[in-house]
């Protein structure tokens, strides 16, 4: 079992479920990942323009949706943003780059790595699982790949995002709910067969 399962929470979930077959999804844990939450003025344009040249990326100024480059990039609201690096280990980094580059400004800008984990969810049924948790309109002609929203799901806030057609999802969840999160999956997906990936 991988290290980032232990710290995650969810590696008695991942020892209690099995491989299958033909899997109609596919649950793992981005494990690496660091979380850097931004909350700054969007209309505030050399602001936008430090924090991306910071990120190696533009800002998402477009109500749910991210950006992806170095990092993903998440709209949360018009004035707060997520950064989901590829390492934890490069988020204390980002934010003292982040408060240098804006400094002068208003603005706030915080690790959150330690409170949450990403779960990555694939497969031909990752759409029907996630449905019948939440209300989002998960249609590829209304939820495309670069969509990203704020909701329910089962009973744990999360943030989803489409990262690939295929689909593959984005899924940012509180660590404390990380465990109750893939049993639900579990559960819920367990006809079509589930396949979790440490």
């Amino acid at each position: 079992m991988s290290d980032a399962a232990r710290r995650h929470g969810v590696e008695s979930v991942l020892a209690a479920k099995p491989g299958h077959d033909d899997p109609g999804i596919t649950i793992s844990v981005r494990g690496a990942a660091g979380l850097v939450n931004l909350r700054a003025n969007a209309g505030d344009a050399t602001l936008v323009e430090a924090a991306a040249s910071v990120l190696g990326q533009a800002l998402p100024l477009a109500a749910n949706t991210f950006t992806a480059g170095s990092h993903r990039v998440y709209w949360l609201c018009p004035d707060e943003w997520l950064a989901v690096t590829a390492a934890a280990t490069e988020a204390p980094d980002l934010v003292r780059s982040l408060e240098s580059a804006l400094a002068g400004r208003s603005f706030a800008v915080n690790d959150l790595s330690g409170g949450n984990v990403v779960l990555r969810l694939a497969g031909r049924n990752a759409r029907e699982v996630l449905a019948r948790g939440c209300t989002l309109d998960l249609h590829p002609g209304v939820f495309g790949v670069g969509a990203a929203a704020q909701t329910g799901l089962a009973k744990a806030g999360v943030l989803i995002g489409l990262v690939d057609d295929a689909p593959v999802f984005e899924i940012v969840v509180r660590r404390s709910f990380a465990d109750y999160l893939c049993r639900w999956f579990a559960h819920v997906a367990r006809h079509g067969g589930v396949a979790f990936e440490s």
